[in-house]
């Protein structure tokens, strides 16, 4: 019994979640963008909905809805890696690879970018083998590289097969 309201409890949170998303896409459709960026706060802090903390750091990031906050649109986008929405990873990580709008930080750059290439993102994995290649924060592994490189080949950048074809010539 416990089990089957365990499992009516997930689901209805589940069904909240996607409806305060689609409710903040259908606002934001009708120019209200004002109440879907609430919709997509709501999502993320209470339902914990990657994708709304995602939105809500776009609204802070371009300053379209509200004043820009880069500071908060980061904290969003944190949110949103931190529940595994890989475009987050990626803006967060790629924050750290370069030093934009924080303090530089390698360490952080590879596992977050890892993060992102581990769920199939191309440039998450070329940046990580870039960091490799030329012991950006690591220890310089071609080996390692390579296999970064190959992997965001396989996932779509041209770049990163350039790269691949160069190291495996040699």
């Amino acid at each position: 019994m416990m089990k089957k309201i365990m499992i009516m409890v997930l689901l209805m949170s589940a069904s909240l979640s996607a409806g305060l998303i689609e409710d903040g896409i259908t606002q934001a459709r009708k120019g209200n963008n004002t109440e879907a960026l609430k919709l997509f706060e709501k999502s993320c802090n209470e339902t914990k909905t990657a994708q709304g903390c995602y939105y809500s750091a776009q609204a802070y990031a371009k300053g379209t809805v509200v004043p820009k906050d880069t500071m908060r649109a980061f904290e969003y986008y944190e949110k949103s890696c931190d529940l595994s929405y890989t475009d987050g990873c990626m803006v967060v990580g790629s924050a750290y690879y370069y030093g934009r709008g924080t303090k530089q930080d390698y360490a952080k750059a590879e596992k977050i970018l890892g993060q992102a290439c581990e769920e199939g993102d191309a440039n998450g994995c070329f940046l990580v083998g870039s960091m490799h290649d030329l012991g950006q924060g690591v220890v310089r592994d071609t080996k390692k590289a390579l296999s970064y490189y190959t992997k965001a080949c396989n996932y779509g950048s041209k770049k990163a097969c350039e790269y691949q074809r160069q190291m495996s010539a040699n």
